[in-house]
């Protein structure tokens, strides 16, 4: 324990080179310890501020890219919809002409078949008329027991069955 009757004395010598070894200190301090780890501290800060710009100029760029990403693929589908639209304009074109061309050649084929069938018909009834002309004066022949192979009666035989409606 201290006694508290004994006064304090403070020595100006003393105090001066104390207060000098402190200022030495604090120099020292300044210089080696403190400088150097506010400059490491500065250097830290501006690489985290470089960083960061990076990272915010990445993340721009990349946002950039985003946009023309998504830019370039609405082009392409437009582009892609243009194609299947206009293919498929085509692909109705086309089968408007060939169902055309389809419809005119039955249309042909039907008007053909229709010709031959009268043709056929024609020959069918001219010939079925000579055989019904044959057989009348086969016919008549027997009945009478004379003979009507004539030319003119043969003429004569073809117009009664024509108005008839026999042949």
């Amino acid at each position: 324990m201290v006694d508290a009757s004994v006064p304090v004395s403070i020595s100006v010598s003393t105090l001066v080179v104390e207060l000098l070894i402190f200022l030495l200190m604090v120099y020292l301090m300044e210089r080696l310890v403190f400088n150097p780890i506010r400059h490491a501290w500065a250097e830290r800060d501006r690489r985290i501020q470089e960083g960061l710009a990076a990272a915010n100029l990445g993340r721009e760029e990349a946002e950039e890219g985003r946009e023309e990403v998504r830019q370039i693929l609405t082009d392409a589908r437009r582009q892609a919809q243009q194609s299947i639209d206009a293919s498929t304009a085509e692909g109705d074109r086309v089968r408007d002409e060939l169902v055309a061309q389809a419809t005119a050649e039955f249309r042909r084929l039907v008007d053909a078949a229709r010709d031959d069938i009268a043709a056929q018909r024609a020959r069918t009834a001219d010939a079925l008329q000579g055989r019904i002309i044959d057989l009348a004066l086969l016919a008549a022949s027997h009945v009478t027991g004379e003979s009507y192979s004539q030319p003119k009666v043969r003429e004569l035989a073809a117009t009664v069955v024509r108005r008839e409606g026999l042949g």
